[in-house]
């Protein structure tokens, strides 16, 4: 688990760097500074929040694992109010910051979060082995279904 987290962690730490990296340098540009703004101010709360749960699961996985009575919880109302406090200064700065693309770059984080960890798992790097610890379910006799046992 430990290794899905730190190869997620450092993939999604390159998409961040360009995508802040590429609507910053839009940002420059006056016609569509409040587009990238919005991009820019809903892709990082998007981002934080994915971060955020990333390691709000660490957290939780380790405690479970040393057996702790007291249980991590995941934080959702931390997420929920980092969204929050995005809408209100999109609200306050109507003029700056533009409202269609902080809604939509709201979802930037989860997508990419759905498809690097797709794209891991479909690589083959997400299966387990017998030589990690982990057990291979179906690969014995056992557990075949034959037309006989029906």
């Amino acid at each position: 688990m430990k290794s899905v987290m730190e190869w997620f962690s450092h993939v999604l730490l390159i998409i961040t760097i360009v995508y802040i990296f590429l609507f910053g340098l839009i940002w420059f540009y006056e016609p569509v500074r409040a587009l990238a703004s919005g991009f820019l101010l809903g892709g990082l709360i998007s981002l934080y929040n994915v971060f955020h749960l990333a390691f709000r699961l660490k957290i939780a996985g380790l405690r479970a694992q040393s057996g702790a009575r007291k249980l991590a919880g995941l934080h959702m109302t931390v997420r929920i109010l980092m969204i929050v406090f995005g809408v209100l200064i999109v609200y306050r700065f109507s003029t700056r910051i533009d409202y269609r693309s902080f809604v939509l770059s709201l979802l930037f984080g989860y997508l990419m979060l759905v498809t690097v960890m797709s794209y891991y798992y479909l690589r083959g790097k997400g299966s387990t082995s017998s030589e990690e610890g982990g057990e291979i379910y179906g690969s014995d006799s056992e557990s075949e279904i034959s037309r006989n046992d029906l």
